[in-house]
Parts: C-alpha cells; structure tokens; sequence
C-alpha cells in the first residue's frame, strides 16, 4: 500500500461589524470545539487561518484562546496561515494595500505564535494570474485554490496530488489544489466509508507521495446549520481524529507548508481567473445565473459529469458591476487610496484596510451585502478614512470636484466640506448616493436596491422550500426561514439613494408606491443640466430637468462649516393644460446607531408621534421628522411647504446558510405635496437637513 498524505486547512473568519453575539455563538460553537479537540489529538496537524477581525474579538474576549493555540503551534500542530488582515479579496485592492495587508498579519502571527507563515489563505479562492508578484513580494511561498481551478486548464483528477508552480514576471507562487471531494464529504460521510475512500485511494496511486488536501471553513463544524449536533455531539470529529490516528501506517497527516519542504512540485501550471464554483455562479447576472444553474444541475443528474468539470461561471470582480452600491464602496476605496498616495496616515490607511473586508461587496448564501450591518460597519470605516486623509491633506472650507468617481462612464459631484459629504449624480436622475456626517464616520444614505436574484425563481415558481433532504451542501436546495416571503418580493425600477423625485397622479397612494407598483408621469432618471458654484462660504448645486410637461428644478446649498445641508425646489408645470399629481421628494436612509447600540431601531420623530421605521408604514402632516438609531444624535429635516411625509421600510427577500429571509435594509421617507398647477405656474419647497442632538 503506498502512503498517502492528508492536509486539512481550516479558515476561521467573521467580518468587520458583525454582531459580537453571532461571534460568541460561532466560538462556542465552532471554534472552541476544534481547539480543545486538537488539543486532545496530538496526532492531528492542520494549517489554520484566522483572519485579523476574529483575531481582534478574540483579544478582546477570549484571550485565553490565544495562549491554546500558541501552544498548539509550540508542539507542531498548527501551521499557521497568513492574509490580508482584514480578509480583503486580494485582487479588488492596489497591490500596496495587498502587501501592507499580508505584513500585518504575518508580523501579528509572528508576535503571538512565534511562527513565520509562509502559506496564504486566499480569500474566496479568488485567483488571478496577477498575484504571485504582490504575494511574492509580501513573503508567501504558497497558497490553496480549488481543484476546479486546475480542471479548467485540463488536469486530470489524479494529477493534483500534490502542488505546483506558477509565476508571472519571474515570481514564484506554489499553488496547492483543495479537494472539492473531501469538502463535499467531511464531515458528512461516514468515517468508516471516508477513511475506506482514503484508502482506496492510497492502493490505486502509482505516483510518489500523494497529497489530498481539504480547505474549508471552520465554521462548517458547528456553526453551519445542524452542524453542531452531527461534528460535536454526536461525535464526528472524534471518530475521524481517531481513526486518522489509528491508520498512520499508511495514512500521514502533514501540514502543505511542511509537504512543500518534504517534496518536488508536480510541476508548472499556469491557472485562469476563477473562484469556487458557487462564488462564480453567484456573480453572474440574475438571469444568467439561474439559466447557468438549470444547465448545471441537468449535466449533474444525468452524471455528465465529464462534461460539467469544463463548464464554468462568471468572474468575481462582475459582483461590483451587477450591485452598484458594492462597487461605489469599492471605488470610494480607490479615491481614499489616490488621496493617500498624496499624505499618507497610518490611521486613515487602517480605516481603509478595515473597509476593504470582502464580505460587503458580493452576495450569494454568504456575503454581507445585504446585511446592513456589515455595510454600515464598511461606510463607516471609507468614512472615517477619507475624513483623516482629508484632515492630514489640510483640506478645509468646501470643494466641489467633476469626474466620473465610479467608473460608470458618466460624471459626478463630489461636494466636500469638513462636516459633510454628498456624491450627486447628475446624469442618472440627479440623485444623492453618498450623504456623509463625516465627524460622525455616518453614511446617512445606505439602503439596497430590491432588485431580482436568481433565488427568487424558487419563490416565484411555488418551489422553494421543498427541501432536498440533503443537508450536506447549504449552497443546495432552497428553504424559507420565513412565511409570506413570496408576497414580500418588490423590485424596484431605480437604484435606492435620497434626492429622488417623482411626479405620482394625485389616485396613488403609498402603498403602491412602497411596492414600486406606482404609475409615475416623472421619475427620477435622465440626465439633469447642472450649473455648481463654490466660494468662501459655502457652495451650491443647481439640476434641473423637464420630461412629460413638468419641470423640476432642484438647489443643494452646503455651507462651509456645520453638519447640515439644504434642498429648494421649483415644480413648474410646461404642459398647455392644468394639471395635478403629487410631487415626491424620496430619501431612503439608513437611522445613525451606536457603535454597540442595537440597530434594530430606527425612528422617524415628530411632533406627536415616534414611529417605528423599519416595521411601519403610513402618512404623517408635520412641518419637521428627526430620523433615529440607537445614537445619542439623529438627522432633523425641517420643512417648508404643506407636506405629507410618507415612510415605508425596505425590506429585501435574501439568501443566507439558514435559508431565505426577510432583511431590513433602511427606510424610504419622502416628502410629498398635492400639485394643483395651471400652465405655466408653480409649486416651491423647502427642505434642511442637520444633526440633532
């Protein structure tokens, strides 16, 4: 029998803002467990990745954790792994930010473990073929990407037992291929038939010193749903670390940093672009995603497998292209950077770092884009990083700045003063994207746009929640943690964002509207003309656009100094006839929270009333609303004119490991007035914007 080499790497991660009580329960039920069982295995050795935001909890709250595995590491079962720090997807970032990443948490492993790493976990697996020069540079001698990479090149199964090289511009990366086999079967297979397969697989090699290697993440064994029962309860784990124990005649664990010192690479490879198989069906169009999934699961059913092992999804990077919220986070992250090449500051540079965790910028069973949480916790971090570059650059007064920030092909405004922020789009509907308290590191303006995802097929065709019974995959069937999520799906027809106007016919009424159901005579998009004015004092915007017999003219004033801003509007009727309809102004708003308040609330405040913002929806007539969180402040609007205020939460229908759920993203709180306009006439208002204590 030859001897057969087994790896397990192990990838710990939470994303920056995530909820403490969601990383307890993760702990006690993932992370603890596997400690304490390698610590009564001293025959068990993995490579392990924690990225920096666990690590920085951990510290925090379980530091006892740390001297465990220091002394885990001192006894030669752990190899740790290095990274980005805060677990960026390396490709999205300048290679600069790659390398300040990877040395930060190399020197943190370094310090607390007295070890070096030479292993990267790559975040997602993305792979591209650009990155062993910022890798190398960084000191990382190796990495792990999936099988399915190397089967896209055409290798064999048998051919990846072991690990190979690639390069660009003459620096060397080892790459290591993870089995997509071991993930789909640990630890749901038997471990009786697991070591079996293992051994069937160490009689047929005829090749020398065959490696299999999972990587998967820890919070598989135990914190996946049904996973703490089957790996800790009911004693998976404990029965793979013994039986692996009990076979070393034939079967070796070994760490890929010490199987690279101990053997050859297989050769030289060169890997396309791509992630795990999941990641790249996610990424893809909503339509083209589901079509791509029906293709697959049919070549599945009917075992072409040897057909499906060259078909392949869409590109990670298409994730900023498909949801334009995630890539004004990301392009915002590119403006702080040219910002920094200018003063650098190493606060603001950390900030910028904390921002670039990839869990915001995609989406499919994980990914935090639509977690408000995780999206306020990044907005907070580009905030707070744009604020110390602008301060270390002795920015001051306001500034108006033209250019095309995220990278659409169209212009926008960029209008900066050293309390606000406000991106203005001008040619798409002269909306606000970005509405920053930067002294309060708030992006006011955050809410998704409720847009069709390929899950929501399942609903919309009756079958989702007619479970598999397969529990092994959570990427599998479809299943509703929620009841009434199909009568929940609205999409909307314009990206979310505040200074949008609409003209509704007087019959329509908020709940067509919360539903994006509303017929609209103007809506918020075109191209609006644009005239900007700046000076010693403040500055000002003025857009203005006609369509279907109604101009609207809108002036956004900024003044130099104060957390406020101020909005005027001329409504004219163009049209040789009277007319009537409603004028809206829409602002969908995310409520200032606490850095450990709870956000679940979310207040709209007038006179008479508080009312709850992410459950109502109704019409309040008040001359002034103040918008609150958990913060000890919240965002007063004055208002001039004869106003209804409507308000309505966002509610998204979105795909996590436990099923599809109802999440609220925000509020839509709009300004709405009766027209009731002869040709030529008019109807002005006024509305002012400023932080309330």
């Amino acid at each position: 029998m030859s001897r057969l080499y087994l790896g397990i790497v192990l990838h710990n991660h939470q994303p920056v803002g995530n909820y403490g009580f969601v990383i307890e329960q993760l702990f006690n039920d993932a992370y603890e467990p596997m400690l304490a069982a390698l610590e009564r295995h001293e025959g068990i050795r993995i490579g392990l990745h924690n990225s920096g935001p666990l690590f920085d909890w951990i510290m925090a709250n379980r530091p006892d954790y740390m001297e465990r595995l220091r002394g885990l590491c001192e006894r030669g079962q752990v190899e740790m792994l290095t990274g980005g720090y805060y677990e960026p997807v390396l490709p999205m970032i300048p290679d600069g930010d790659k390398a300040g990443q990877i040395r930060k948490l190399t020197g943190f492993i370094e310090e607390k473990f007295g070890q070096t790493p030479t292993g990267l976990w790559l975040t997602e697996r993305v792979w591209e073929p650009g990155l062993p020069v910022p890798l190398a540079h960084a000191g990382v001698r190796w990495t792990l990407v999936d099988d399915a990479h190397f089967r896209m090149v055409g290798l064999p199964a048998d051919a990846l037992d072991g690990y190979y090289i690639t390069e660009d511009q003459g620096e060397r990366i080892n790459l290591f291929s993870g089995s997509q086999r071991l993930r789909y079967t640990i630890p749901w297979l038997n471990v009786e038939d697991l070591i079996a397969e293992l051994r069937h697989r160490a009689d047929t090699n005829t090749r020398e010193a065959p490696y299999i290697v999972l990587g998967d993440d820890g919070e598989k064994f135990g914190g996946w749903p049904t996973t703490r029962k089957h790996v800790w309860d009911e004693g998976w784990i404990e029965r793979f670390f013994a039986a692996v124990e009990a076979e070393q005649d034939w079967l070796e664990m070994v760490t890929p940093g010490e199987y690279m010192r101990r053997h050859e690479a297989r050769g030289l490879v060169y890997l396309p672009t791509a992630s795990y198989a999941e990641m790249m069906e996610w990424a893809m169009p909503a339509q083209s995603s589901a079509e791509y999934h029906r293709v697959a699961a049919q070549l599945h059913e009917s075992g072409r497998e040897d057909v499906l092992q060259y078909v392949r999804g869409g590109f990670w990077r298409y994730f900023l292209a498909k949801y334009p919220e995630a890539n004004a986070m990301h392009k915002r992250g590119l403006r702080i950077d040219r910002k920094l090449e200018q003063t650098d500051n190493a606060s603001a540079r950390d900030a910028l770092w904390r921002a670039q965790c990839n869990c915001p910028y995609w989406h499919g069973v994980f990914g935090g884009l639509y977690l408000r949480n995780i999206r306020a916790a990044t907005h907070a971090n580009l905030v707070q990083a744009e604020r110390l570059a602008d301060e270390a650059a002795g920015h001051s007064g306001v500034r108006i700045e033209a250019d095309d920030f995220d990278y659409d092909g169209q212009r926008e405004l960029l209008m900066q003063s050293s309390d606000v922020s406000l991106m203005l789009h001008p040619e798409q509907g002269g909306m606000l994207s970005e509405f920053d308290l930067r002294r309060r590191d708030h992006a006011f303006i955050d809410v998704i746009t409720r847009r069709r995802e390929a899950y929501h097929e399942a609903l919309l065709s009756g079958t989702a929640g007619q479970s598999t019974g397969d529990l092994t995959n959570i990427h599998g069937g479809v299943r509703l943690k929620h009841e009434g999520l199909a009568e929940d799906l609205a999409f909307d027809r314009h990206r979310r964002g505040g200074l949008q106007e609409w003209v509704l016919p007087s019959d329509e009424g908020i709940e067509r509207f919360a539903r994006s159901e509303a017929h609209a005579l103007f809506e918020p998009d075109g191209a609006w003309s644009c005239e900007t004015d700046c000076g010693e004092g403040g500055a000002s915007v003025v857009m203005a656009r006609a369509s279907n017999g109604w101009s609207i003219e809108k002036r956004v004033e900024m003044p130099a100094r104060g957390e406020q801003i101020a909005v005027t509007y001329k409504c004219v009727n163009v049209s040789n006839e009277h007319r009537s309809g409603r004028f809206v102004s829409e602002w969908n708003v995310s409520a200032p929270q606490a850095a450990d308040g709870d956000d679940r609330i979310a207040r709209l405040e007038t006179d008479e009333r508080s009312i709850d913002l992410h459950n109502e929806r109704g019409v309040v007539r008040t001359d002034a609303i103040v918008v609150r969180g958990s913060a000890p402040w919240g965002m007063r609007c004055e208002i001039e004119g004869d106003v209804d205020v409507w308000h309505f939460p966002v509610h998204t229908v979105s795909s996590s490991e436990g099923g599809l759920e109802r999440v609220a993203q925000g509020a839509s709180v709009s300004f709405v007035r009766a027209l009731d306009l002869a040709p030529g006439a008019s109807m002005s208002m006024r509305l002012a914007w400023s932080v309330v204590e």
